[in-house]
């Protein structure tokens, strides 16, 4: 059964994708540093990482996914260490499926 979806909150915007719990590691590179990350969750329209420095929001990244090459990303907020990224290209629903299913 499905749950339904929680109300929006008063000037949140509905999501256009749903998010997957998926723990993985990732490379991700801003300029010419490299660094390991965890995503939190993953859509076809971003990711969630947990990342070992702090990031800032409109950065763009390099997200290096389990299998995939590496795919370009915006940050979009900051939590701390937890970042959330938009990519430039949404993933197709396939690659998505194959990354939830090696998680």
């Amino acid at each position: 059964m499905i749950a339904p979806k929680p109300p929006l909150l008063p000037g949140k915007q509905p999501r256009r994708s749903d998010r997957e719990v998926v723990a993985a590691k990732v490379l991700y590179r801003r300029s010419t540093v490299r660094m390991a990350g965890m995503t939190i969750n993953v859509s076809r329209h971003g990711v969630r990482l947990a990342t070992m420095e702090r990031l800032r929001v409109d950065e763009p990244l390099w997200i290096t996914l389990p299998g995939l090459p590496p795919r370009r990303a915006k940050v979009i907020w900051v939590d701390q260490f937890d970042v959330g990224c938009e990519f430039d290209q949404p993933l197709h629903l396939a690659v998505l499926a194959r990354i939830i299913a090696a998680a």
